[in-house]
């Protein structure tokens, strides 16, 4: 598989190819609309959203970027998903991949974020 995205994006990518995780990037979930999601696990239904623009108020962080991404994830939640979002530090410290191992495991879902 070859990994593609941002430095976010591929750290995390890695972290869950080193842990055995199957995933996709860039995984379109709709076929009516083109959004996509950063990072899912199709076969658990779970999407992972890095949230880097937020910080510079381009792309995802402009007003027309989180309206979208309102729109995203209301369509992934009425889909069955479930929806992780993490920021660009929390992906480095290794804290998201946690969560997502934590939330593949359903054991102690909250814990990793103490």
């Amino acid at each position: 598989m070859k990994i593609v995205g941002n430095t976010s994006e591929r750290t995390l990518a890695y972290q869950l190819q080193a842990d055995g995780i199957k995933f996709e990037q860039n995984y379109r979930f709709s076929a009516a609309r083109k959004f996509e999601i950063d990072i899912a696990i199709p076969e658990h239904r779970i999407g992972v959203e890095i949230e880097g623009g937020v910080f510079t108020r381009q792309a995802h962080g402009s007003i027309s970027g989180i309206l979208r991404d309102l729109e995203k994830h209301n369509l992934l939640t009425l889909q069955g998903w479930r929806v992780l979002r993490f920021r660009p530090d929390e992906v480095a410290c290794g804290k998201a991949v946690e969560g997502i191992k934590n939330l593949l495991s359903n054991a102690d879902r909250g814990a990793w974020l103490e």
